[in-house]
């Protein structure tokens, strides 16, 4: 019952973030949108006479700023406040080539303090939103260890055959090639 509890709690928190963010972002979007400076004003002179200096680093965009500091979060460990920036990131910026890894983070942070059902979500999100994303086979392998832990084998199993096949170099391919190889050793048992 605590379970339930404490998820109901963090999906209505979640519910609200999510109407506060959207208020936010439709309120503000113009200048939440990233950022982009003039073009350099045109010299003029031949280019043979021009010194060559160096070029600042672009500074980060919005949405990267975003997720280094949701990273940074992560690292030390603070997992509600990583999770907001995470989800912040993924409503604010979808386009941005970092949305997916967000929800992935999003749904690990979920995951470490075991609210797998939240955690399902958003690796789901990330499966069905970005399916070309650098993730999926990440997120998948999460799903397979969800549904694994909660019963549902054939669920679990699926995925692992899927990431197994279609990614038998990639290192999580080989993490759901040997956790396969587990699960249906424990079946032959039965």
């Amino acid at each position: 019952k605590e379970g339930a509890k404490h998820s109901e709690l963090i999906y209505n928190v979640d519910q609200t973030i999510t109407e506060v963010q959207l208020y936010l972002w439709h309120t503000f979007r113009e200048s939440l949108l990233p950022y982009t400076p003039p073009a350099p004003p045109l010299e003029l002179g031949s280019p043979h006479t021009k010194k060559k200096e160096k070029v600042p680093p672009d500074s980060p965009s919005p949405d990267q700023l975003l997720y280094q500091e949701a990273m940074a979060l992560l690292k030390r460990g603070e997992l509600t406040q990583a999770f907001q920036k995470f989800t912040l990131l993924a409503i604010l910026y979808p386009p941005s080539n970092l949305a997916d890894n967000a929800l992935y983070w999003a749904g690990e942070c979920c995951y470490a303090q075991n609210m797998t059902g939240e955690a399902l979500h958003f690796f789901q999100r990330v499966v069905r939103e970005y399916p070309m994303g650098n993730k999926v086979p990440d997120a998948m392998l999460k799903m397979a260890y969800i549904y694994l832990h909660r019963g549902e084998k054939e669920k679990g199993l699926k995925i692992l055959r899927e990431l197994a096949h279609g990614y038998p170099q990639n290192p999580v391919g080989q993490k759901a090639q040997a956790r396969l190889m587990r699960e249906e050793k424990e079946l032959a048992y039965y």
